[in-house]
């Protein structure tokens, strides 16, 4: 879509994400944002929506779907069907997800704690450079275009004389389809002749101790073609040299004559050189080698420099100042003094009114009828570079993005629990205020995830072995009431954990040790508490116990309905984990939990 378009319609998003409330945040913040947002929760439903003919601009893509097919893979299947820009979402980085990201053509990996406003930013320059690769596609389709429409045989070598690109002008000459010339040696095609003397013509270049360097010419030859037929050409020969002037290739340039020795290109200007030269998106002029005398400037050309023809052909490159400082001048100058040629020499082009343009220079010498001359092309890409220095700022702002972000979650909870304190000083009920002192400690253990992950510089991982001794200090001293009575035995091995399941972890563990402390000791008793953390082979295990007086008879903690053990069942299995429990009367109460260190559904 084109970029004016976008001024209008910021885009249709298509949303392939399978939680429900992520999705509607997202497609809420961006409808807000004004852009059409189309949500879909499984890889059927997405590939379905991209066939129905349905316009999509961007895909945002949720890497870990559970439908059996994850993201990335369809991904692939989309961009099989047709090309469409893809951003992908994901709440994990670890380098086997990122490995398998970088082999899919996308626009952007953005974790999923990211602020809302950095994935539009990142949807922004996602569209932007899709825009710029397809206007780049369409420049080169114009080259393209222009490389098999051209009046000459054009034939481009590898510096051994195999053929790497050959016109549809050239193959007629010599007869032959591509396919039975790519990649292979020229001279078992081409029987190139002197048109009097009738002996063939060779290319010395061709042998190693010849060394091709400036353009070559040849008149009077015959090409005769596989079928026999005849056509008279001239050959112009020139080699395609890198910055230390070695042969990097080889371009030969057959123009078909009618039977004279010369035939110079028509002046006139509606030929299909001139067309080509006038209609181009890219920026060309055309000079004098000898002294720099513009003969001729394209329309965008015009406008980039912002020149009239009018007022350039028929004067110097030198009297052209204005548009560039004198330091710039001087080393492109120096660039060409030294190689002969410019290979995407960078200048900025700036215009009275202030804007400014960058762009890549170009300058390859030719000769027609032994004049020489210098054609200019100068490539715009101040988008580009705009767009790059964007996400280079983007990238460097993220980690500063992600802190922030940490410590409001953080701040917020903190709010939260506040105003479930306050609530609980109007209540009289000792059932109620312990359902609000309930709430305030599960809150108090999400917060202290986000409490770890801002004071760390990793900023997708947790510290376990820190993350559990604040929150058991923070336990203790919400219900602990004498200290002396109740002691907290705590081992923990050093462990990091991924953000999604530490928060569960963290709720497992507060439900268990707030059972202890209000029901393991009664009537003043008091005893040891145990906290340990462990892994053994690719499992972590968590183990809670006391010495109190164990569960009563009455109370099965794998099947009962109180709320607290219901939840710590339901995390244990979004963990992917088991549990198991031991109690006896009057020895307390001990429960494991073992879980994957990694999980396997990668589910963001």
């Amino acid at each position: 879509m084109p970029l004016t378009e976008l001024k209008h319609s910021l885009g249709h998003i298509l949303l392939v994400e399978d939680e429900a409330i992520l999705a509607i945040s997202q497609s809420e913040f961006l409808k807000n944002k004004g852009y059409s947002v189309q949500y879909v929760s499984n890889s059927n439903d997405a590939y379905d929506h991209i066939t129905s003919g349905e316009r999509v601009d961007l895909i945002l893509m949720d890497i870990n779907l559970s439908d059996g097919m994850d993201g990335i893979q369809l991904a692939e299947k989309i961009l099989s069907y047709r090309e469409i820009p893809i951003l992908f979402v994901s709440g994990y980085s670890d380098n086997k997800i990122l490995d398998r990201v970088c082999k899919v053509k996308h626009y952007g990996y953005v974790p999923k704690i990211s602020s809302p406003d950095i994935v539009e930013c990142m949807i922004q320059s996602a569209l932007q450079l899709y825009q710029a690769e397809q206007t780049l596609a369409f420049r080169e389709k114009e080259l393209r275009i222009t490389f098999e429409a051209m009046g000459d045989g054009v034939i481009v070598l590898s510096p051994e004389g195999l053929v790497r690109e050959i016109n549809h002008k050239a193959l007629d000459m010599l007869g032959y389809q591509k396919s039975d010339i790519t990649e292979k040696d020229l001279t078992s095609f081409l029987y190139l002749v002197q048109a009097d003397a009738r002996t063939r013509v060779s290319y010395s270049f061709l042998n190693s101790s010849n060394k091709l360097i400036d353009t070559e010419r040849r008149n009077d030859l015959i090409i005769v073609s596989r079928s026999g037929r005849e056509t008279h050409v001239t050959e112009t020969i020139s080699p395609i040299l890198d910055a230390e002037k070695n042969l990097n290739g080889i371009v030969i340039v057959f123009r078909e004559t009618p039977n004279t020795p010369v035939m110079v290109p028509p002046k006139d200007g509606e030929s299909l050189y001139a067309k080509v030269f006038q209609l181009s998106p890219i920026p060309m002029a055309i000079s004098t080698l000898k002294d720099g005398t513009y003969l001729d400037v394209n329309s965008s050309m015009e406008t980039v420099f912002q020149l009239e023809k009018s007022k350039v052909i028929g004067r110097k490159t030198e009297e052209f100042k204005d548009w560039s400082n004198p330091e710039q001048l001087e080393r492109l100058n120096k660039v060409y003094q030294e190689k002969g040629r410019m290979s995407g020499e960078r200048m900025s082009v700036k215009h009275a009114d202030g804007n400014q343009y960058e762009v890549l220079v170009f300058s390859q010498a030719f000769e027609i009828a032994g004049e020489r001359f210098i054609l200019w092309i100068n490539l715009d890409v101040t988008k580009i570079l705009d767009m790059e220095g964007r996400l280079a700022k983007s990238v460097e702002e993220k980690d500063v993005l992600l802190k922030e972000l940490q410590h409001r979650v953080k701040n917020t909870l903190a709010i939260i629990s506040g105003l479930l304190n306050l609530e609980s000083f109007k209540v009289e009920n000792e059932v109620a205020k312990q359902s609000f002192l309930n709430a305030q400690s599960r809150i108090m253990s999400m917060s202290k995830v986000y409490e770890n992950l801002y004071q760390s510089e990793d900023l997708e991982s947790v510290d376990l072995r820190k993350y559990i001794e604040d929150l058991v200090f923070s336990l203790h001293d919400i219900f602990v009431l004498n200290p002396t009575k109740i002691r907290f035995d705590v081992k923990l091995e050093d462990i990091r954990l991924d953000l999604k399941r530490t928060l569960p972890l963290g709720l497992i563990l507060n439900e268990l040790l707030t059972n202890a402390l209000k029901y393991a000791y009664p009537n003043e008793k008091g005893g040891d508490v145990r906290i340990h953390l462990s892994r053994s082979n690719e499992n972590i295990i968590l183990s809670v116990g006391d010495d109190g007086d164990g569960l009563p008879d009455s109370v099965n903690i794998e099947k009962g309905n109180h709320f607290g053990y219901e939840l710590i069942r339901s995390l244990t299995s979004q963990l992917k984990g088991v549990f198991s429990s031991v109690s006896k009367k009057g020895e307390g109460l001990n429960i494991m939990i073992s879980f994957p260190l990694h999980s396997n559904d990668k589910k963001s």
